[in-house]
């Protein structure tokens, strides 16, 4: 990696690789751009637009992306570290070998998309929409996903013991193959309209 760069204009149909970008960035517009092997480092994404922007082996670390929207995107290899990501829509991407490490992602939403081998790590994830997900292979590690949903989506193996779920939506397909502890068990019985004595 270089010195730090700006993105300083709008930019259209290219492919940015090795660059890091730092702190204040200009108001742009960025389209069918894909960025491959760069850095951000606390940037605010809040003037920039993105219109169809793919991320390939890219660090994002203490960003703001809030309500930003990488619907039908690639995300390859990406690292969200210490960044919030309130209000951003996945909607129907990929999300391939990616670790979410430290985020704020209330009301995120992944519905549609195709996960393939991600992490998340001590997350907010409170009011996430994961409906009608394909998930292969997600590690989870202290995780609040209070007040989320989890609909038409196969989550078979997938490990919630260590989560928070309060109040948390499934429906009975979904739930099918989890991992709980003792205690998730007991809400969930009760999400389910199970009566335990």
């Amino acid at each position: 990696m270089v010195n730090s760069d700006v993105l300083e204009k709008d930019l259209e149909d290219e492919t940015i690789s090795n660059k890091c970008y730092e702190g204040i960035q200009n108001s742009i517009k960025l389209k069918n751009i894909t960025f491959e092997d760069c850095i951000f480092k606390n940037v605010n994404f809040d003037n920039i637009i993105f219109e169809g922007v793919d991320f390939v082996n890219v660090i994002f670390e203490n960003c703001d992306l809030s309500n930003k929207y990488f619907d039908e995107r690639l995300i390859k290899k990406v690292l969200f570290k210490n960044s919030k990501l309130i209000g951003v829509n996945f909607i129907d991407s990929f999300i391939k070998d990616s670790q979410f490490e430290n985020v704020n992602a209330r009301y995120i939403n992944m519905s549609g998309s195709n996960i393939s081998n991600i992490k998340i790590i001590n997350s907010d994830f409170i009011e996430s929409s994961f409906a009608s997900v394909k998930i292969k292979k997600m590690s989870l590690n202290n995780v609040n996903f209070c007040k989320s949903e989890f609909l038409k989506v196969n989550m078979s193996g997938t490990d919630f013991s260590s989560c928070e779920m309060n109040d948390i939506l499934f429906d009975i397909g979904s739930v099918k193959g989890i991992v709980l502890n003792q205690f998730q068990c007991v809400e969930l019985a009760s999400l389910l309209g199970v009566i335990i004595k």
